[in-house]
C-alpha cells in the first residue's frame, strides 16, 4: 500500500525549508510555475498537434487524499522543535492546510507529449529525473528550453505543504503498451518520529521509494489513462486572481509559440489558443492584471513582438554565423517603435541583449524607428544555434551568459560567434534603417559655467588689467574627449609680440593654469533641432549639418557615427565654421541661433551620425 517514507537522517544533519531549488521561484511563485511546466511540457512534444496543458483548482475532500494523515503527523513532529519563528509560522500553515476538511491542490496537466518515460526504475530515465532527480535534465532534445531540471521546483513554491505529486502514462521502449507511473516527493524540515532521526525529504509511492504502478493503487484524481503527464501541487497556496497571474506570464512568454500554434493553455477554463491569443493581449482585463503585478512593460513589450513577427511590412533576414549555423532576423521598420532588440528561443522570450558579451544591444540611435526580433532558425541549420544559446542561457532563462561554457576553448569560440551575430544584426539594422536626417538630441543641459555673451570684439588694451572676476573666450585647450581644461588666468598679461603669439600666449596661459585650481569640470552643450545633409557630389567624405544652440558660448563639437552598441567619434579633417582641433569642431555659438556646419570627414562616412556638444573655458584674449 503506499506510504509516506522520509529519508534516514543519520548523521543528524540539520535542513531547514529554505531548500535552494524552492526558494528560487518563490519571489513570483505563480509567473514562475506557469513558465516552467510550460516549458517543460512544451519540451516533451511529440506529433504535430499543439501541446495542450491545462491548469486547474481542485478541492479534494481529505478523506480522498491517502497520505493525509501521514503527512498531518510528520509535519506536527517538525512543530515540536521549529528552529525559527518564520519556520513555525510555515508549518503551522501547512498543518491548517493539511488538518482542514478539504485540501486545495493545483493540476497541471498536459496532452500531445510523451509522458515522464520510463522505466521508471531506471535512473537515467525521464520519470527519475524529474521526481528523484536534482540539477540533472534527461530531455531528448538537445535544443529544448530547459536546460537545468530546476525549473520543476517552482510547482513547489506554490504549496505550503511543499509536496508534489507526479501522474504519468507513457509508452513502452520495448513494445506500444502504455505504462502508468506516480510518485510524490515533499520537503518539510529535518526532524525525529519517536526514536527515528528523518531527513527533510520524503516520498510518497511504493516500498523502498520505489513508483506506483497501477492506477488502481492511486485515488481518481491522481490516475489517469492518456498519455502524457499530470503535475499535483499538494496544499496550493490561493491567493488573490491567481490565475490572472498565470494566464499573464503565459500570454508574455508563450505569445510565438501560442500564435505558431505549437501549445494551447487552459487555466481555470480560460483558454489561450492560436485563435484567441490576439485578443487576449489586447484585452481590458490582462492590462489590469499586468498593471497590478507591475508587468505593463513585459505585456507591451509581448505585444511589440508579435506585431514585429507577423506584420507584413516586417523583413525577415537570414544570418548566417559559420560553424554555428542560422538564425532569423524578423526587422519591422515603423513609427512608434522602440528601437530594440529581443531574442526568442523555441517560441518563447528570453531577453533582449548579450550584456554579460559586452554587447547591451542598446537602441541604435540615428535610424529610423525600429523593432527587432532574433530566433535560431526554425530548420535544420537552426539546431545547433538554439543548443549554443541552451548552453549560455542561465536556470532564470532571462540572460546568456559565457562563463557557463566552462571549457575555455569552447568559450572563447562561444564568444567569437556571437560577436559575429550581433555584427551582422548592426550591419541589417544599419543599412534598411539608415536615416539621412536626424530630427532629435539627447545632450545634457551647459554648465552654469559657461557664461553667455560670446567672444568680445573689443580688443583688450596691451597695458591694461583683465577683469580677475570673469572668463574671457578664446580658443580652447582640449587634453582629452570631453574633460576640457579651463586655461583662463588672473592677473596681468603682457603684450605677446613674435611670429607665433597665440602659442606662446597658450603655453604662458597653461603654466599659469598648473599653479592653481581648476574651475569645475565641462558640461554638455544642449543642440536642439539637429539634422544633416549628405552634400552632392560629395562621395561622402563630407555633411552639412544643422542645429540650434541652447547655450551662448565657445564650445567643442564631436561627430560620431551612431553604433548599435557604442557611438564612435568620427576624426574631422576641416570645417565651414570655427577651427577643427584633434578631429573635432571648436567654434562659438550663440544661443536659439541656426547654425550650418560643413565638415569634412577623413574617410568617407554616409550613415547616421550622433553630435555632442561641450563647454569650453579659454584663456583670456591675447592682443
Amino acid at each position: 500500500m503506499p506510504k509516506i517514507q522520509f529519508l534516514k537522517n543519520e548523521a543528524n544533519k540539520v535542513e531547514g525549508l529554505a531548500y535552494a531549488g524552492f526558494e528560487t521561484f518563490k519571489g513570483s511563485p505563480y509567473t514562475s510555475c506557469a513558465r516552467e511546466t510550460g516549458q517543460n511540457s512544451r519540451d516533451a512534444a511529440i506529433g504535430d498537434a499543439p501541446v495542450k496543458i491545462a491548469f486547474n483548482l481542485l478541492k479534494i475532500p481529505r478523506a480522498e487524499v491517502p497520505f493525509a494523515d501521514q503527512l498531518q503527523n510528520s509535519i506536527e513532529c517538525c512543530l515540536k522543535s521549529p528552529r525559527d519563528a518564520e519556520t513555525k509560522e510555515h508549518l503551522e500553515r501547512a498543518h491548517a492546510q493539511i488538518s482542514g476538511p478539504t485540501i486545495n491542490v493545483l493540476e497541471i496537466s498536459d496532452l500531445n507529449t510523451t509522458g515522464l518515460t520510463g522505466p521508471v526504475e531506471d535512473e537515467n530515465s525521464v520519470f527519475a529525473a524529474l521526481v528523484k532527480g536534482d540539477g540533472v535534465t534527461n530531455k531528448s532534445d538537445p535544443t529544448s528550453a530547459g536546460s537545468y531540471g530546476i525549473g520543476k521546483n517552482a510547482a513547489y513554491a506554490i504549496s505550503d505543504l511543499q509536496t508534489v505529486i507526479y501522474s504519468t502514462c507513457y509508452k513502452s521502449k520495448s513494445s506500444n503498451d502504455v505504462n502508468f507511473a506516480a510518485q510524490g516527493r515533499l520537503r518539510l524540515i529535518s526532524h525525529s518520529n519517536g526514536d527515528q532521526r528523518l531527513s527533510a525529504e520524503g516520498y510518497w509511492g511504493n516500498d523502498n521509494f520505489t513508483p506506483i504502478t497501477s492506477p488502481a493503487d492511486v485515488p481518481a484524481w491522481v490516475a489517469r489513462d492518456e498519455i502524457g503527464t499530470s503535475i499535483f501541487s499538494i496544499g496550493f497556496r490561493e491567493q488573490d486572481r491567481w490565475s490572472d497571474r498565470m494566464r499573464l506570464s503565459l500570454a508574455n512568454n508563450f505569445f510565438l509559440a501560442i500564435a505558431r500554434d505549437e501549445i494551447e493553455f487552459s487555466v481555470e477554463g480560460f483558454k489561450l489558443s492560436q485563435s484567441s491569443i490576439d485578443s487576449i493581449l489586447d484585452s481590458p482585463a490582462l492590462s489590469e492584471i499586468a498593471a497590478l503585478s507591475d508587468e505593463t512593460s513585459n505585456l507591451e513589450r509581448a505585444k511589440r513582438l508579435m506585431h514585429c513577427i507577423r506584420s507584413d511590412g516586417a523583413t525577415r533576414h537570414k544570418i548566417t554565423v559559420a560553424g554555428l549555423g542560422d538564425f532569423t532576423l524578423h526587422l519591422l521598420i515603423a513609427e512608434s517603435m522602440p528601437r530594440e532588440i529581443h531574442i526568442i528561443r523555441n517560441g518563447i522570450y528570453i531577453c533582449d541583449n548579450f550584456g554579460k558579451f559586452g554587447l547591451p544591444m542598446r537602441a541604435y540611435r540615428g535610424t529610423k524607428e525600429y523593432m527587432a526580433v532574433l530566433e535560431p532558425a526554425r530548420t535544420d541549420a537552426g539546431k545547433k544555434p538554439s543548443q549554443l544559446l541552451k548552453r549560455l542561457e542561465n536556470p532564470a532563462h532571462d540572460a546568456f551568459e559565457p562563463e557557463r561554457i566552462v571549457d575555455p576553448t569552447s568559450q572563447k569560440i562561444a564568444r567569437q560567434q556571437i560577436k559575429t551575430l550581433m555584427n551582422k544584426v548592426r550591419d541589417i539594422i544599419k543599412g534598411a534603417a539608415k536615416m539621412e536626417e536626424i530630427n532629435h538630441s539627447h545632450l545634457d543641459e551647459l554648465s552654469h559655467l559657461f557664461a553667455a555673451g560670446g567672444v568680445s570684439s573689443k580688443k583688450p588694451d596691451p597695458d591694461g588689467e583683465t577683469d580677475p572676476d570673469r572668463y574671457k573666450y578664446g580658443e580652447a585647450r582640449r587634453t582629452e574627449r570631453k574633460l576640457a581644461t579651463s586655461v583662463g588666468g588672473k592677473g596681468k598679461t603682457k603684450r605677446i609680440r613674435g611670429p607665433k603669439p597665440e602659442i606662446t600666449g597658450r603655453k604662458k596661459a597653461e603654466k599659469a593654469n598648473s599653479n592653481r585650481s581648476q574651475p569645475t569640470g565641462v558640461r554638455t552643450v544642449p543642440l536642439e533641432q539637429v539634422r544633416s545633409i549628405v552634400p552632392q557630389g560629395t562621395c561622402g567624405n563630407s555633411r552639412t549639418i544643422f542645429f540650434t544652440p541652447g547655450v551662448s558660448g565657445n564650445a567643442e563639437i564631436t561627430v560620431s557615427a551612431s553604433g548599435l552598441s557604442d557611438d564612435v567619434a568620427l576624426n574631422l579633417t576641416s570645417a565651414s565654421l570655427g577651427v577643427v582641433a584633434k578631429g573635432r569642431v571648436q567654434t562659438a555659438l550663440v544661443k536659439g541661433q541656426r547654425t550650418a556646419i560643413t565638415v569634412t570627414f577623413s574617410e568617407p562616412f554616409d550613415g547616421p551620425i550622433e553630435l555632442e556638444g561641450s563647454s569650453v573655458l579659454a584663456a583670456a584674449q591675447e592682443a
